[in-house]
């Protein structure tokens, strides 16, 4: 009887987790379609849930008010839990978000650390436009800050993205 209960709880969980992936494709289906009020619905649940590409997801949509109004500080919300996570395309858009400004004051020596991280891990293309941009904010900045940002990069990284602001 006990066996076949614990077969039974097995089922149910191996199920629900079908389910929840689904769910998530079904989420980026129809972002791919363009319907963002469904994409954010659907994506909501697993970015409260941790599961970091939907945090990265919805942090996309509300920087650019896809489905959900514009809101650059729901967006770095949503950025910086996919960054804590080591999402590097989320660490890239922080970056940018503190060059900027958005949803935040801007901050060069944030923006320095997380392009650094984000150039770190980003391959081709995405991880020349993260070096481009840690350089130009570089340019921006004195050598004291410079080293500052590389410093709190250096123990982001050390940390595995526990300690990084």
């Amino acid at each position: 009887m006990i066996r076949y209960l614990g077969f039974a709880v097995f089922l149910v969980m191996a199920f629900a987790t079908v389910a929840s992936a689904a769910s998530l494709e079904e989420a980026e289906f129809a972002y791919d379609r363009g319907d963002y009020t469904q994409a954010a619905r659907l994506y909501r649940p697993f970015a409260e849930q941790g599961i970091a590409s939907a945090q990265f997801s919805l942090g996309v949509m509300y920087a650019r008010g896809q489905g959900v109004p514009q809101d650059y500080q729901a967006a770095l919300k949503w950025f910086h839990r996919a960054s804590e996570q080591g999402h590097a395309s989320a660490q890239d858009n922080l970056g940018l978000m503190y060059e900027r400004g958005r949803g935040t004051r801007q901050d060069f020596v944030l923006a320095h650390m997380w392009s650094s991280v984000a150039a770190a891990a980003l391959n081709g293309e995405d991880g020349k436009v993260a070096v481009k941009r840690r350089d130009y904010v570089a340019s921006q900045m004195t050598a004291s800050q410079i080293e500052r940002a590389q410093e709190i990069a250096r123990r982001c990284q050390d940390t595995k993205f526990k300690e990084c602001e």
